[in-house]
């Protein structure tokens, strides 16, 4: 969906409202007015001068690419009949101009645009409760598993994230993990508009750094984990800043819920200075994890108690979850913790975990010659390695892992997915994922130099799954898959990663449809498969 649909809708419901003055969507905002007059009906808010209307206010944002400061000429010529601007030189340039609109200068056009976001479409975090989840791993499970218990506990919940905006009646594809602040209100907006009494939303650090929820005041936020991730240009300068950012979000919570894992001293350093009020969880050696599976689902089992008394005789939850890995059950503590918070019943959650099934994350597509077709999104070393090591725990005859790694994207990721693969599974499968501009021939040669790497240093395969025989290329994805598929056997498990919920594949500016969900079923049918 694009921003001019969304506010198509919202100027049909509050056309003539003071709403639309751009004095009122200024309420919020220290500026300082350089030219004209702020007392003037606007039909919008654009941040891309390409989609200029007339009337409209235009902020100009600065980005890592393009500065919107570039585009006024553009925009004036489009209709705008205000700006707002960060730069003081350009701010005195357009007021000198006689295209007699009105100049705004602010400090930083990104926190403005936030907050003029919220009064155009009425403040509509105010109207639910809002959940924001962050971290570098867990955040779209957490967001999805939170949401599917609050809807089973009779609370309309909507979610936005990674996978997109879900509102209950109305689904949108969304290009970043939080988009852009106007878009988050919009959406929120579109989510009481159907109703949703709760919200769950992903926050990424970009985020935060980029002021994409400035102004929302979380009622519960939750932070999953913190590893070195988003770091080099146009991201995070270290890890120390990618650290600081994440912890922003206690900044603006009401309750903070955080899960001390292995990343517990970063998490904790994240909280330094927060001012909520904190509730921490983490697993114990008496929580009993074990794996528990049925023909649906690969899942684990597990105990909660009270860390004050951890003997085994003062558990007080018991739970089954639907999806595998320890890190899920830390997932799932969370989503307790939150789900207590809306007063509902253990059963209930319980009941929701059981029957839990996340787009693209250790999803179970088709139960194959009584083999197992596992999606998963890992497109790093690290979530690689965690999703193996999970299937490991359901002893396979063989552990099959296909992948690619993402063009346009850190090499580095392409060692690490590659010395993961052949450290925990018994064959590997490299192929192609989203080469974007990039040679995806170039792309497997950099995995493959990783792997190569690990067996020199390793000529006696000392703790490696995965011989050299192994080791097989099919750049074209869909044959790849097409191979696993003719030679997976009783017992085996196939993971394919990197994509997960994704249904395009990017390849030089072109989104290909690539739904691997689709792909399998249509094999499987077309050879007969015992499915």
């Amino acid at each position: 969906m694009s921003p001019g649909f969304v506010c198509l809708t919202k100027k049909e419901e509050i056309f003539g409202c003071e709403c639309m003055y751009l004095s009122w969507l200024l309420k919020s905002v220290i500026y300082q007015l350089m030219t004209g007059n702020e007392n003037i009906f606007v039909s919008d808010i654009i941040y891309d001068s390409r989609k200029i209307v007339k009337d409209s206010v235009f902020v100009c944002l600065k980005g890592s690419q393009r500065d919107g400061h570039d585009y006024i000429d553009q925009a004036v010529k489009g209709g705008a009949s205000a700006i707002v601007v960060q730069d003081a030189y350009t701010a005195v340039w357009a007021a000198g101009q006689p295209w007699k609109i009105t100049v705004i200068l602010v400090h930083n056009t990104r926190e403005a645009l936030a907050q003029m976001s919220k009064a155009l479409f009425c403040f509509p975090a105010k109207k639910m409760k809002v959940i924001g989840v962050t971290g570098t791993k867990g955040k779209t499970t957490v967001a999805w598993m939170l949401k599917k218990v609050l809807e089973a506990g009779g609370i309309p919940t909507g979610i936005m994230g990674t996978i997109g905006v879900d509102t209950g009646k109305r689904r949108i594809s969304t290009d970043n993990t939080t988009p852009e602040s106007y878009l988050v209100e919009a959406y929120l907006d579109m989510m009481v508009q159907d109703g949703c009494q709760a919200a769950v939303m992903e926050v990424s650090s970009q985020a935060l750094m980029c002021h994409r929820v400035d102004g929302i005041l979380f009622d519960y936020g939750i932070i999953t984990n913190i590893y070195p991730d988003h770091i080099g240009p146009g991201e995070h300068r270290d890890f120390n800043d990618y650290v600081y950012w994440k912890g922003r979000l206690f900044g603006q919570c009401r309750t903070g819920i955080a899960v001390i894992g292995e990343s517990g001293p970063d998490v904790c350093r994240a909280l330094e200075g927060h001012q909520c009020f904190l509730e921490t969880y983490q697993l114990s050696q008496t929580c009993h994890i074990r794996p528990w599976q049925d023909q649906k689902h690969l899942g684990v089992a597990f105990d909660m108690c009270d860390l004050k008394n951890t003997r085994e005789s003062d558990a007080f939850g018991h739970f089954r979850l639907g999806i595998p890995g320890v890190y899920n059950v830390e997932n799932a503590l969370a989503v307790i913790a939150a789900a207590r918070h809306f007063g509902i019943d253990d059963a209930v959650i319980n009941h929701a975990f059981e029957n839990m099934c996340i787009p693209g994350r250790c999803e179970i597509v088709p139960f194959v010659k009584k083999g197992r077709f596992v999606l998963d999104y890992a497109h790093n070393g690290t979530a690689l390695e965690a999703v193996l090591k999970n299937m490991r725990v359901y002893h396979p005859s063989r552990l099959i892992c296909i992948f690619g790694c993402g063009g346009n994207r850190s090499p580095l990721r392409r060692i690490g997915m590659g010395q993961a693969a052949v450290r925990l599974a018994d064959r590997v499968i490299i192929t192609t994922d989203n080469p974007r501009y990039e040679d995806p021939d170039q792309i497997i040669q950099d995995i493959l130099k990783g792997i190569h790497q690990l067996y020199d240093e390793n000529p006696t395969l000392d703790g490696l799954c995965c011989p050299p025989d192994q080791v097989l290329v099919v750049k074209d994805r869909k044959a790849a898959i097409a191979g696993a598929l003719e030679e997976i056997g009783e017992g085996d498990i196939v993971v394919l990663a990197g994509k997960g919920h994704e249904t395009s594949q990017e390849i030089k500016g072109h989104c290909l449809p690539f739904d691997e969900r689709t792909i399998i079923r249509e094999m499987c049918l077309n050879r007969q498969a015992d499915v």
